[in-house]
C-alpha cells in the first residue's frame, strides 16, 4: 500500500517556503540627504585712517605726515590712505580717524556729517572743537618767536636782527619777545654798544629791491643773524645777503640758492602731538585743542651746534605745554 503521507508532507515544505519568500521584502536604497550650499559672508570693509593734505606742498610737512600716520594706522590694525580733499558722503564708518593738514572752511558740516568719526585738524584759526573734533593749533607766533630767540643766541654779542612785515603786529612783538626771553635787554659789550634785536618793519608787499635796503640799514648795526620772513623771500634778497657775513633764519623751508647762508627753520610740527593723543582719539575723546610743536630743520649748514640745538628743544617744549606766552609785554 503506497505511503500516502509523503505527496502530503512535500506540499507543506513547498507551502512554507512560499509564505517564507514572500515575507521578505527588499531593502529599500538609502536616500542622499540633500545639502546646501554654504553663502558667502558679505565683505566687511576695513578701517581706515585717510590724510587729506589740501593745498600744502611742503616737502617736510607731507613727509612727516605720512610717515607717522602710517605708522599709527599699522600699530592700531587700520588701512592708510591719502587724498587732497573729501566730500561728506565719503566719510563711510569704516572712515575711523579723518587727518587734515590745514582746517578746511566746511569742518563743521563735515564732522556733524560723520559722528562716529574721529577728526585732527592743523589748524591756525580760533575755533571750538565739537566732541569728534580735535585741533591741533598751529600758531605762528610761535616759529617767530623762536626766531627772535635764535637770531641773539646763535650770534656773539647778541647781534641779531629781524625783517618783519609792519601788516603783522603780533609777530613783531613775538620776535622781539623771543630775543628778550633769552636775553633780557641784549646789551651787547664790544662797539657797536647796540640793543639786539634789531628790526625793520615794511610791508609784506614790498619788492626785492625794498627788502634788500632794509636789510642793509639793519647790518649798519653789525648783525650776524637775520630772520627773513616768506613773503621777503627772493633769489636777489639771498644773493645780496650771500655777498655779506650774515646769516638766514626762517620758518618756511629755503630754496636751494639759501641752503648755503641758511642757519636753520622753525616749522610747525602737528604730528608729534598727534602720537600723543592718538590713544584718546581711538577711545573717541575728541573736543579738544592741543598745541602745535615746533621742529628745527635745515640745520645742513651746521651753523647750529649740538649743543644749543638742545637749548632751543627746550624752549620749543616750553611752548607746547603752554608755559610762554609769546605776545606778553616783555618787548616793551
Amino acid at each position: 500500500m503506497r505511503n500516502k503521507t509523503t505527496p502530503i508532507i512535500l506540499l507543506m515544505l513547498i507551502a512554507v517556503l512560499l509564505i517564507s519568500c514572500k515575507g521578505k521584502t527588499e531593502e529599500a536604497a538609502p536616500q542622499a540627504t540633500p545639502t546646501s550650499m554654504p553663502l558667502p559672508s558679505p565683505t566687511t570693509a576695513v578701517d581706515r585712517v585717510v590724510l587729506i593734505t589740501g593745498d600744502i606742498q611742503d616737502a617736510w610737512t607731507l613727509q612727516q605726515a605720512n610717515s607717522t600716520l602710517q605708522e599709527l594706522a599699522a600699530s592700531s590694525g587700520f588701512e592708510y590712505e591719502t587724498r587732497t580733499e573729501i566730500q561728506s558722503n565719503e566719510i563711510t564708518p569704516d572712515v575711523k580717524v579723518l587727518v587734515f593738514l590745514s582746517h578746511p572752511q566746511n569742518l563743521g558740516s563735515l564732522s556733524n556729517s560723520a559722528p562716529n568719526t574721529q577728526f585732527i585738524v592743523i589748524s591756525d584759526q580760533e575755533w571750538t572743537p565739537s566732541t569728534n573734533v580735535t585741533l591741533i593749533r598751529a600758531d605762528s607766533t610761535n616759529q617767530v618767536f623762536m626766531a627772535g630767540y635764535a637770531a641773539v643766541m646763535l650770534a656773539d654779542n647778541f647781534r641779531g636782527g629781524g625783517l618783519l612785515t609792519s601788516e603783522n603786529s603780533n609777530e613783531i612783538i613775538a620776535f622781539k619777545n623771543g630775543a628778550k626771553y633769552f636775553c633780557g635787554l641784549c646789551n651787547a659789550v664790544i662797539t657797536p654798544l647796540n640793543n639786539y634785536p634789531m628790526t625793520k618793519e615794511i610791508s609784506q608787499s614790498s619788492q626785492p629791491a625794498d627788502w634788500m635796503q632794509a636789510f642793509d640799514e639793519l647790518n649798519q648795526n653789525t648783525i650776524l643773524y637775520v630772520f627773513v620772513p616768506p613773503p621777503a623771500y627772493s633769489t636777489d634778497l639771498f644773493n645780496h645777503i650771500a655777498q655779506t657775513s650774515v646769516k638766514i633764519i626762517g620758518i618756511t623751508t629755503p630754496p636751494a640758492e639759501a641752503q648755503a647762508i641758511w642757519a636753520g627753520t622753525f616749522l610747525i610740527d602737528g604730528f608729534t602731538p598727534i602720537k600723543d593723543i592718538w590713544n584718546d582719539v581711538l577711545a573717541g575723546n575728541g573736543g579738544k585743542t592741543v598745541n602745535a610743536s615746533l621742529y628745527l630743520a635745515d640745520t645742513q649748514a651746521g651753523l647750529i651746534s649740538p649743543g644749543k640745538q638742545q637749548l632751543i628743544q627746550q624752549v620749543i617744549t616750553e611752548l607746547q605745554a603752554g608755559r610762554i606766552y609769546t605776545l606778553d609785554a616783555l618787548s616793551d
